[in-house]
């Protein structure tokens, strides 16, 4: 299988690019660390309360990921965006990830 203009980021050229008997993970999921500042507003008064925000947005994601090895495939395909922090942590763990493939 080829693409045609997938979009790629840090870590793409560490991937795996060929596969024997592959199984591929299709998604309809953005896997990006990206704060929803156009969607919430948060006010906090102590530091430690701003921490424990971003600590949430960090374990959310590595969740995501984390489940998407657990699913045994070795190739992730997104219709959303896939970001650098995914790719790179797919192409540690030998995995190809590709993200807004239509």
């Amino acid at each position: 299988v080829a693409f045609k203009k997938t979009f790629s980021y840090a870590g793409f050229e560490q991937q795996t690019k060929k596969f024997v008997n592959p199984k591929v993970l299709l998604l309809n999921v953005e896997l990006e660390l990206k704060a929803e500042k156009d969607n919430a507003e948060v006010r906090v008064k102590d530091p430690k309360q701003y921490q424990s925000i971003v600590d949430a947005e960090w374990k959310i994601i590595y969740d995501k990921l984390e489940r998407c090895v657990e699913s045994g495939a070795n190739i992730v395909l997104s219709r959303l965006p896939i970001g650098d922090l995914a790719t790179q942590y797919f192409a540690d763990r030998g995995m190809f990830c590709a993200g807004r493939v239509a």
